[in-house]
């Protein structure tokens, strides 16, 4: 490579000089958070849409089984009550969200204000229970908090003896 030359047309006055080309002298290095800056955002830019595209591609896995409805409510944070007859109580996992909960069980007319009032929960106030038959919901926050929001706890009076409890939990 020999020089190339370059014609000067900075000075007006006579005939243009004829100079050799040098290249521009380099650029300082860059400082240390101008070179970490680039590196966050490089992979901010690439990283983020990588994951979104990882986040939409997975299936909604959602598994449905029975399960026992002391192990769901103790799962709550609630003791189960004394007697429990005809339940039938659906645990639910998630790829995405924690266990959820969803169930029925018939127990004694007479200890279902006492099991609601024992609750513990951050709820305002014990529940107040009606004497008609129509379904009766209240809702609670369950000491497990994190896990699980809220439980939505249904009431309905079957005759003068028995009364169905369902309830929901919901998380996020």
């Amino acid at each position: 490579m020999g020089w190339v030359d370059v014609v000067d047309f900075s000075n007006y006055v006579g005939t243009p000089k004829r100079q050799p080309w040098r290249p521009p002298p380099p650029a300082p290095p860059w400082p240390r958070w101008r070179k970490s800056l680039t590196a966050l955002t490089v992979v901010a830019a690439i990283g983020f849409p990588l994951w979104v595209l990882y986040a939409i591609r997975q299936p909604e896995e959602i598994e449905r089984r029975p399960a026992a409805c002391a192990k769901a409510l103790k799962s709550i944070g609630w003791k189960p009550p004394a007697r429990l007859d005809d339940e039938a109580c659906t645990e639910i996992e998630s790829s995405i969200f924690a266990t959820a909960w969803t169930g029925t069980f018939h127990m004694p007319r007479a200890d279902v204000s006492d099991w609601l009032t024992g609750l513990p929960s951050r709820q305002e106030g014990p529940p107040v229970l009606s004497g008609e038959s129509v379904p009766q919901t209240f809702y609670f926050v369950p000491p497990s908090a994190g896990r699980i929001d809220t439980v939505e706890v249904s009431v309905t009076w079957r005759g003068e003896a028995d009364a169905v409890i369902s309830f929901k939990t919901y998380n996020g």
